[in-house]
């Protein structure tokens, strides 16, 4: 059998040595017909090709064929060699997939949301108008009043035309649990300024936009997407009334399928016009409230304008829109800084995104983190270009010998790179789409869920391609300049027989793993902020006890429920729901907790002196039940909570949190301090009856903050809106088939909204969750990458000073002294690259310390635990070579050489 294996190495090495001169002969058959058409020697050209091949390689030249032929030459050769190589061509591409995919996919997102134009008429031309003041970037606003809205409107001459919405959430159902759809609140101009005509009927008039409603009543638009869920594209749509909030409205247009309103991530099902705004709030319009904040104005620029003309036309008419439209109540100071306000213009041509302004911040930290991924594949794929080049050597040195010049083959080389990076874009982009999708379900929530398209278009093709061009050239510009830079002689006396090569030198492989390393600890040190924020998150205390708690957001009709009605309404529901069997306690609210809500007001605290300059009275408070606390189980520190005796007829009491307490009144008693709240109309005073806990009150990540909590059964005013928390036991499905009913029997025309508490709390952990998660698994494909560049780097250097070792082991080296003699080029390299990549994520850290919570970016715990990571990693990665070229038999190598 010996003779049969010895007969079939050497048939693969005649088959290896035959292809090896076939592509040599193709390479000097191409470079000697270029010199015969450079030099223009028309007799080498007729004795070499004749003169139909002359006049083949003239026409070539005129129509600039040669260009294209020469290139579908070098891309045949290219596919032949890395098919000649499949390992190493399947590891590249596979690499360069992961890295353009994940690219592609997050840049997707970001193009959807944030540059992607709006597809309306000329959007280019679209700006935003926001109002603040102008050395005071944070207090510019998005969102103005309707009386600023209704002053730019009557009163603007910079643009051809104004308009302004609002989004909000319609209820279609006519009782019991809600069955939500997204509203857009809109000016009667909206669709004739963003020029979106009607599919079906008409959109609105400026006669639709009247307070109350137009003439012809209430009217609705809907969406091209809700009219054939809803109304299975019926024709007849026109005319026919839907339902929102309890009251009809007249559907009259139904929009293009393709316009999906200006929020590009929540696209609307139904639109009206903000004129009717009255008919669904009956208690409190917006319409006449100077400090409701709620609507978004963009202006569409008028041929040959310019924004900075426009903002300079309406900065012109900002003092006397800001003295028609000033809150009278608010403190003098605060009217003081209103009548500073001005104008200031942003792009409108993508529209709003609430992904784009809630989860930019994380979007741009993983965008940067797949780059460094990325980059780090290249770093490992430019190793591999770089072992290849060697193991050419002799091929390279031979065409240049025989005059092919260094540009031709650094061509050739760079031709091989490009399509290695234009295969892993291929895949990249195909696996992008998948990847798109599975970001916008895990961004989110069953509360908001994202609705947004991340099919490829140009920009994300140009993207790809972009990233093709800029990998290929990053990976194959070394390795080919580095190939082509060594003589011939040196190339030819390199592979001669008995030559020992050093392995001393600090060489570009070893400086590209460097820099792998140095990126790899940056890239664990973040994913290691985010775990621990993450995991800080998690062991937060709340100051409540979030499990096994229902919350139920319950609305009657406020013109069919009058205010003296809605008291004893909610007591009897409360009455009702703690009553149910596994109901351990229940209680109400005006606002759950966690809810990214708030109401605050100024405070005058008794024997406090307020601090000049400082906001350090206001107050964030809510209206709860007696037993609001017992059922958040939030311990009372001192006094006593609200109880049934505290009417509206009795002296108006506050219960407030122990950061309060601690900042108005120090080592003193609150216990029958007052506190005179600043009020519109007028001031309420409140006696402290007792101190609560601290708890979180809108977010899980605001730092301590001044809370108060006032008894609802004192409210002169009650809202139509109630929360109830309910904690139970057993299962929450149970509870929530029980409560139903009881709302229902109470009041059948009751809007519900149920969901438990550590749902809305595990929502508001989308970012950390998501960017923890993303930034853990790209951290580890990092290090995983790095140790695989640091192995091949190492075994590479141990297989080319074979001849050195098996010389050092003949003359008595020991094994441990050789393994010793491989280790010290990566303590090198570990060293510089851990100090390097230290500075680094020092540096970036503070770009990242947003997203942050109970961390800072420069904890030193965290980098020393990624560092001993990686370098336990680097270390075990190349001990193996090493141990591999410690135990090799020196003769064996001898021989080889």
């Amino acid at each position: 059998m010996e003779w049969l294996n010895e007969f079939g190495r050497r048939v693969r090495r005649l088959f290896r040595r035959k292809q090896w001169e076939d592509d040599l002969a193709e390479e000097m058959r191409l470079h000697l017909d270029l010199r015969a058409a450079d030099k223009g020697s028309e007799a080498l050209a007729k004795r070499k090709f004749g003169n139909a091949a002359l006049l083949r390689e003239e026409s070539r030249s005129v129509w600039g064929w040669a260009f294209w032929d020469n290139l579908a030459q070098d891309v045949r050769y290219a596919l032949r060699t890395l098919a000649a190589n499949k390992g190493f061509a399947a590891a590249a591409i596979l690499s360069l997939t992961l890295g353009i995919g994940a690219n592609t996919a997050i840049f997707s997102i970001v193009n959807t949301v944030m540059l992607r134009a709006l597809p309306v008429e000329d959007p280019q031309r679209l700006v935003a108008l926001h109002v603040g003041i102008a050395s005071d970037d944070r207090r510019r606003g998005a969102v103005v009043t309707n009386p600023i809205w209704e002053a730019v409107r009557d009163s603007q001459q910079a643009f051809s035309g104004v308009l302004a919405y609002s989004d909000d959430r319609f209820d279609l159902a006519n009782g019991g649990e809600s069955h939500f759809s997204n509203g857009l609140w809109v000016s009667g101009d909206f669709f004739r300024v963003l020029g979106v005509p009607a599919l079906r009927g008409r959109v609105f008039t400026i006669d639709d936009d009247r307070h109350g409603g137009g003439r012809s009543g209430p009217v609705a638009i809907i969406s091209f997407a809700f009219w054939q869920a809803n109304f299975a594209g019926d024709p007849n749509v026109l005319g026919r009334t839907i339902s929102l909030n309890r009251h009809n409205f007249e559907i009259i247009g139904v929009t293009p399928p393709w316009f999906r309103g200006l929020i590009v991530d929540q696209p609307f099902d139904v639109a009206i016009p903000i004129g009717c705004e009255p008919l669904l709030h009956t208690d409190l319009s917006a319409l006449g409230e100077r400090a409701w904040w709620w609507l978004r104005m963009v202006g569409r620029l008028k041929p040959g304008e310019t924004p900075e003309q426009a903002q300079a036309q309406m900065n012109s008419i900002a003092p006397e829109i800001n003295r028609a439209t000033l809150p009278t109540d608010w403190p003098s100071q605060d009217r003081a800084r209103y009548l500073k306000r001005s104008f200031w213009l942003q792009s409108g041509a993508a529209g709003t995104s609430i992904t784009g302004s809630t989860y930019k911040t994380a979007l741009f930290t993983l965008m940067s983190v797949v780059g460094l991924v990325l980059l780090i594949a290249c770093v490992n794929i430019a190793n591999l270009l770089l072992a290849r080049a060697t193991s050419r050597q002799r091929e390279i040195s031979i065409r240049l010998a025989i005059g092919a010049s260094r540009s031709r083959v650094i061509r050739q080389l760079l031709t091989e790179s490009l399509l290695l990076a234009f295969a892993g874009a291929v895949c990249g982009l195909l696996s992008s789409v998948w990847g798109a999708r599975l970001l916008v379900r895990m961004l989110s929530t069953k509360a908001n869920q994202i609705d947004i398209s991340v099919s490829p278009d140009l920009q994300v093709l140009a993207f790809t391609a972009a990233i093709a061009v800029f990998t290929g050239l990053l990976f194959g510009l070394a390795p080919a300049l580095r190939a082509t830079g060594i003589g011939p002689n040196h190339a030819l006396k390199e592979n001669a027989r008995g030559t020992v090569h050093g392995g001393a030198r600090f060489t570009l492989g070893k400086a590209l793993v460097t820099g792998q390393v140095a990126l790899s600890l940056m890239l664990l040190t973040a994913a290691g902020l985010f775990l621990g924020t993450m995991r800080n998150f998690l062991k937060l205390d709340p100051g409540f006890n979030p499990h096994n708690v229902l919350l139920v957001k319950t609305v009657v009709p406020a013109d069919r429920i009058q205010q003296q009605l809605r008291t004893h309404l909610f007591s009897k529901i409360l009455s009702d729901l703690r009553a149910l069997p596994n109901v351990r306690s229940a209680a109400s609210s005006m606002m759950a907790p966690v809810a990214h809500g708030f109401w605050n007001q100024d405070a005058q605290p008794e024997g406090y002196q307020r601090q000049p300059g400082e906001d350090d009275v206001l107050v964030n408070l809510n209206r709860v039940s007696p037993g609001y606390f017992r059922t958040m189980e939030t311990s009372m520190l001192m006094g006593r909570d609200f109880s049934d005796r505290d009417t509206l007829a009795s002296p108006k009491a506050m219960i407030v949190g122990e950061e309060t307490a601690r900042h108005f009144w120090a080592n003193q008693n609150p216990i029958g301090k007052t506190i005179i709240m600043d009020g519109p109309g007028k001031n309420v005073t409140y006696q402290v009856i007792g101190v609560a806990r601290n708890a979180k009150y809108s977010d899980l990540d605001e730092p301590l903050i001044k809370t108060g909590f006032v008894a609802s059964t004192q409210d002169p005013e009650p809202s139509p809106e109630k929360y109830f928390e309910i904690r139970f036991d057993g299962p929450a499905e149970a509870v929530i088939a029980a409560v139903r009913p009881v709302i229902a029997g109470i009041n059948r025309d009751a809007a519900l909204e149920i969901r438990t508490l550590d749902e809305r709390i595990s929502d508001s952990l989308v970012q950390p969750r998501l960017v923890a998660l993303l930034s853990s698994f790209f951290g580890f494909l990092a290090l995983l990458l790095a140790t695989i560049g640091l192995y091949g780097v190492i075994s590479y250097a141990a297989a080319r000073r074979r001849g050195e070792i098996g010389i050092r082991m003949a003359l008595g080296a020991a094994e441990g002294a050789v393994t010793w003699l491989i280790l010290r080029d990566v303590a090198l390299i570990l060293t510089i690259g851990t100090a390097l990549g230290v500075g680094v994520s020092l540096v970036a850290g503070r770009f990242v310390k947003s997203l942050l919570f109970g961390l800072e970016a420069t904890n030193p715990a965290t980098l020393a635990l990624a560092a001993a990571v990686l370098c336990t990693s680097a270390i075990f990665a190349a001990y193996v070579p090493a141990r591999r070229a410690a135990k090799m038999d020196p003769m064996t190598a001898l021989r080889e050489e």
